[in-house]
């Protein structure tokens, strides 16, 4: 029996880390946040990931990582549990260490000279070497664990010459890991070349990645049983040029929503600049952007547990934002959620035909609960004219 796609949040923190795993068990991994385990409240991301992924000849694979921007809350542990290098030489060792390899990257090209930590730095290198594999017409350029996509525009860095593996705001991607799929996509909202004039402190926060996932359950199905929005730490700019480009092109069912992955952990800066005392009114085009949800909408709010103070993220006032639009009980906080035993658990959400299921709550004891490819890209448009 065919079993159906599921979106899953893990507990890390003021981090973000989301699994989509589809009906034929690819697997779409969004930013890590890998933290040791050094306490009961600290949830073992890696354990369950490894229970989650598929196995080729015995090495544990992700068949897409897209890493929003280089932030360390959103790539940790990347050089450390994830392959990096040609995949003919994974070793026996390498699968003792249980590295994961990535079969298709994401890579957006404008945080490419962002080496803040080790991490992102490992994330670049890794990018760099398969797109030299391209330059270099490397017969084995398209191998799993060699494919790559670039997504948005060019910082510093030219890769004009590769504008074949390219997909901008506006592009449906419907091939992932070199396997076309009938029942998921993804719309690019963002970064824009706006970005690229418009850059300061808050540079990767500003070029976040920022896409709609969007899920049927049938080949016949008009619309779609679910829409996830993933946004990095995409900041209320960020959005004001997402909602006026979707609106010029007639686009606007891409920013609808029924899963809302809060930016940058439930921080104010969504709603408005920081700090919020400063600026204590929501923009009305976030507003806005929240009011494409539709029937029982929920936000997720990736972060630590959200205390009425000054903390930003995550920011009360901005999770009392949220929850005026879906509702208490439709807002959930991946710290807060779940507990077992002092050890937070996933959010894992089913997709049917009649939409999201509510997650079912873990029991037990454990740690670790069971977790229950990427090629050329998709329909190209004019920001949105196309479709699936």
């Amino acid at each position: 029996m065919a079993t159906n796609a599921t979106i899953k949040y893990y507990p890390v923190g003021n981090g973000d880390m989301s699994l989509i795993t589809l009906e034929d068990k690819t697997t779409i991994l969004t930013d890590c946040n890998i933290r040791n385990c050094d306490s009961d409240e600290v949830y073992d991301a890696k354990a369950d990931l490894m229970k989650s992924v598929q196995f080729d000849r015995g090495i544990p694979y992700v068949d897409v990582f897209i890493l929003t921007h280089g932030d360390q809350d959103h790539c940790r542990g990347f050089k450390k549990h994830f392959y990096q290098g040609a995949p003919e030489n994974y070793s026996e060792a390498n699968k003792k260490e249980e590295l994961i390899r990535v079969d298709t990257m994401w890579f957006s090209p404008m945080i490419a000279e962002e080496h803040s930590n080790e991490d992102e730095d490992a994330y670049q290198q890794e990018a760099e070497r398969r797109l030299a594999l391209h330059r270099n017409n490397d017969s084995k350029k398209d191998n799993r664990g060699n494919r790559i996509k670039i997504i948005g525009y060019d910082g510093n860095a030219d890769y004009q010459d590769l504008n074949y593996l390219r997909a901008v705001p506006g592009d449906i991607v419907t091939r992932f890991n070199d396997r076309d799929q009938t029942l998921f996509s993804i719309f690019i909202h963002a970064p824009f070349k706006e970005h690229l004039e418009a850059m300061g402190d808050d540079k990767k926060n500003s070029t976040s990645i920022v896409f709609q996932a969007r899920f049927r359950n049938t080949t016949y199905q008009t619309g779609f049983s679910t829409l996830a929005m993933f946004g990095g730490d995409s900041d209320h700019t960020s959005w004001c040029i997402i909602l006026d480009k979707t609106k010029k092109y007639n686009n606007e069912s891409a920013l609808e929503w029924d899963l809302f992955l809060s930016p940058h952990h439930c921080s104010w800066s969504f709603f408005n600049d920081r700090p919020q005392a400063e600026n204590p009114d929501p923009k009305k085009t976030s507003l806005q952007v929240l009011d494409y949800k539709r029937t029982n909408a929920k936000v997720i709010a990736s972060s630590k547990k959200i205390e009425k103070n000054d903390d930003n993220p995550p920011h009360y006032q901005a999770k009392s934002e949220y929850v005026k639009k879906v509702t208490e009980s439709n807002f959930h906080n991946t710290t807060t959620y779940n507990v077992v035993n002092n050890t937070p658990q996933p959010i894992i959400y089913e997709v049917t035909q009649q939409g999201i299921v509510k997650p079912k709550k873990v029991e037990g004891s454990a740690r670790v609960t069971g977790g229950a490819a990427l090629g050329a890209i998709n329909t190209p448009s004019t920001y949105g004219n196309g479709e699936v």
